[in-house]
């Protein structure tokens, strides 16, 4: 049985499990239902466990490493301790800037921005660090795919109380091409409840899980995709501004998600608005910056 690590990185939409030689080859990788909005408690999270266990079947797992977007650490540790009982468990929030921190060091960048279904800025400042953004679900969501997405279940829902042909935007969330007219009272209600349901459900992952169709619509020239994701670029650079502000500047920077994948229709906003502002000269973008980043920790463990 070969020895090898597991990383794990969780978030709201998704958890990703890759499985690391000790020499770090990557073996495989895997994605999951999102485990990090689970209620916080001490219980073990069995559907997680028998997931954990199955990837890593034939392999004997020495090192854990866990990045968690949400706050259930509890859950996590008596989880991953039940999967691999004799596994060294390195276990940290999003939000405490471990993974932020580790990429700042690795490339050299005075800030770190994470931007996936949520958003948050993270920058070492001497001893100390500055954190912004990222408050927690739904509230502290600028420039997100959850914030993309609700944004354009907005926009959708604007149109169809309009007059005017509906957006490809539009078309594809709600399959509605025409605002509709001439209706009772009672078909209006019908109509509109037929939209919700195609929309539904207006949880935090699926609103995020959006940011895609924006996307996909932008590439086949949509104009109302490609502005909300214009947007995006420009609330991303606030919070990068904000934290430069505190760190006194930012040359370096780093930005990291699923976000990333999307970067063609928001970068140009992005990068010029921070340059008004500080000396920017190089941006690293990184999708996979916490496979990245918990890879560098369990290296300096190992």
């Amino acid at each position: 049985m070969a020895n090898c690590f597991l990383t794990i990185d969780s978030g709201g939409s998704k958890t990703k499990l890759s499985l690391f030689t000790t020499d770090q080859t990557k073996l495989k990788e895997t994605a999951i239902k999102g485990y990090g909005l689970a209620i916080d408690s001490d219980v073990v999270i069995d559907s997680f466990c028998t997931d954990l266990v199955s990837f890593c079947d034939g392999f004997d797992v020495k090192l854990v490493v866990c990045n968690l977007g949400g706050k259930n650490k509890n859950q996590f540790f008596n989880t991953i301790k039940k999967a691999f009982p004799n596994a060294k468990i390195e276990l940290f929030r999003e939000s405490e800037g471990v993974v932020a921190l580790t990429l700042c060091k690795k490339y050299c960048s005075e800030v770190t921005l994470m931007v996936g279904t949520g958003s948050i800025a993270v920058a070492p400042n001497g001893e100390n660090t500055v954190i912004l953004g990222g408050w927690g679900a739904n509230v502290s969501d600028k420039g997100s795919g959850y914030q993309l997405g609700l944004d354009a279940i907005k926009l959708a829902l604007e149109e169809i109380d309009g007059v005017k042909k509906c957006s490809l935007l539009t078309k594809t969330l709600t399959g509605v091409e025409f605002p509709p007219k001439d209706l009772s009272a009672v078909k209006y209600c019908e109509f509109r409840d037929r939209v919700r349901q195609k929309l539904l459900p207006f949880d935090r992952q699926n609103i995020a899980s959006f940011a895609k169709t924006v996307s996909l619509c932008a590439k086949n020239g949509d104009k109302k995709s490609l502005s909300i994701l214009k947007k995006v670029g420009k609330d991303l650079a606030d919070i990068v501004i904000a934290t430069a502000r505190k760190v006194g500047g930012v040359t370096n920077l780093v930005v990291t998600g699923g976000m990333v994948n999307s970067k063609e229709f928001w970068q140009e906003q992005f990068e010029r608005r921070i340059k008004a502002k500080y000396n920017l000269k190089k941006v690293y973008y990184i999708s996979d910056g916490v496979d990245v980043a918990t890879k560098e920790i369990a290296k300096n463990i190992l």
